[in-house]
């Protein structure tokens, strides 16, 4: 629970200051025990799962660009279209946290 308290405490910050409207917000939708092995610096955990109840407190802004990755790129498309639904307007599946890091040019990081 620590790394999501961190990443909510991360995202607060980029919201604060302004950050957050010029550069996309990196979403990892995998398990937390997933997260505490590897992600993607600055991604901020939030398991598909739990999406759909609290991107709205977390993300209110429905331009906000997103970017979502998991394990393979499947969770990552069912958080899109829950995202989609919610009415959020640039939300993309990078696939996996792989073919995230590549698209991205990151190292993943423990």
């Amino acid at each position: 629970m620590k790394s999501l308290a961190r990443s909510v405490l991360v995202l607060a910050s980029c919201l604060w200051l302004g950050s957050a409207l010029a550069d996309p917000l990196l979403i990892d939708v995998r398990s937390p025990q997933e997260y505490a092995e590897r992600h993607l610096p600055g991604a901020i955990l939030l398991p598909a799962e739990r999406i759909g109840s609290e991107i709205q407190q977390l993300v209110p802004d429905k331009s906000t660009p997103i970017q979502l990755y998991c394990r393979t790129g499947s969770r990552a498309g069912e958080a899109q279209r829950q995202l989609q639904q919610l009415g959020y307007q640039q939300v993309s599946n990078l696939g996996s946290l792989e073919q995230a890091a590549t698209v991205l040019q990151l190292t993943p990081q423990p």
